[in-house]
């Protein structure tokens, strides 16, 4: 792909996806997949993306990983 960072139409002619990664210091909580859903459909309701990756990883207070994976959802 030579798409140009400086050229923002060049996008267009590529089929590319918009990530949205999260991390977040704490443990992952029973909860999460309901409410990062809930993020994703709200997105794609409001028309703000049709389509996309969100990856949410968890960290300790000083960076290590507390999750052997991250939670991560194509939409």
């Amino acid at each position: 792909m030579k798409i140009d960072p400086n050229k923002p139409a060049s996008y267009k002619d590529y089929e590319v996806s918009p990530t949205i990664r999260i991390t977040l210091s704490r443990k992952k909580q029973d909860a999460d997949d309901g409410r990062f859903t809930k993020i994703i459909k709200a997105l794609i309701k409001d028309g703000i993306l049709k389509h996309g990756n969100m990856i949410v990883e968890y960290i300790s207070a000083n960076g290590v990983p507390l999750e052997d994976e991250e939670w991560s959802k194509k939409f």
